[in-house]
């Protein structure tokens, strides 16, 4: 397949996984927060998350894959004293975004770090699917297809649900704190995907862990909320709610 081709459905994917990642837990909340300062941090995760997913690839993964393709256990996971060097810094740059002025007024450290997470994981995600649909002779085409689609689609979840979370311990005040533990986590995601990328299966796992942290992500959102903007919106829960049984009346 030529690599403009590779690029572009890679590319495809990843905008597609932002996109479901923004859906859901920003459309849920839209008209309550910031919304032109979150969209601010997707062009700083963007950034950001090209430059860190170029070096990881370049330094951290593909020394990684050279090793398990010429018969190395890939269990052996990538070199770990790069690995943690690497999260650090992540790490460290969100904090730094997230802890700006604009955002620190607005305690929007974890809608904002939702929308910084989304596109940081679409580009790491953009960087790995198309190193796997490029695998030819390593893996077969089911392999590499399916594998591409989780890389695009769930990593943008997956960092934005952690970059979130970053921020609401921000939100806290624990600074230190927030960068320690977000390092660790993304420590493990690096893993489970690189891993990911010889076992789909693993993928399950990233499932399991989306599907029990989704009622807490809400959460941190509602605890980011002015005061004015959560009666807001329980006024508008409840007028909802009215109108939900005023048609259940109606059609019985």
């Amino acid at each position: 397949m030529q690599e403009a081709v590779v690029f572009q459905i890679a590319a495809l994917l990843a905008l597609l996984g932002m996109g479901l990642a923004w859906r859901g837990v920003m459309t849920q909340y839209a008209g309550f927060y910031d919304l032109t300062l979150a969209w601010s941090h997707v062009l700083w995760g963007c950034v950001l998350g090209a430059l860190v997913a170029s070096l990881e690839f370049q330094t951290l993964f593909i020394p990684y894959y050279e090793l398990v393709i010429g018969g190395t256990d890939a269990t052996q996971g990538p070199n770990l004293f790069v690995l943690l060097w690497f999260v650090a810094m992540h790490s460290a740059a969100a904090h730094l975004i997230l802890r700006r002025t604009k955002v620190r007024e607005a305690s929007a450290q974890t809608t904002s770090g939702w929308a910084l997470g989304a596109a940081m994981g679409g580009m790491q995600g953009l960087f790995l699917s198309a190193q796997l649909l490029n695998a030819n002779t390593a893996f077969d085409a089911s392999h590499r297809w399916l594998g591409a689609a989780a890389f695009g689609l769930l990593l943008p979840r997956l960092e934005a649900t952690l970059t979130a979370w970053q921020g609401h311990l921000m939100l806290q005040g624990r600074r230190l704190g927030a960068v320690f533990r977000a390092a660790a986590w993304r420590m493990v995601l690096l893993t489970l995907a690189y891993f990911a990328f010889f076992q789909p299966l693993i993928w399950l796992v990233a499932v399991v862990v989306l599907l029990s942290a989704e009622p807490r992500v809400g959460g941190w959102v509602w605890d980011g909320l002015s005061p004015q903007a959560k009666r807001a919106l329980r006024r508008v829960r409840a007028e909802r709610a009215r109108e939900m049984r005023n048609r259940e009346r109606e059609e019985e």
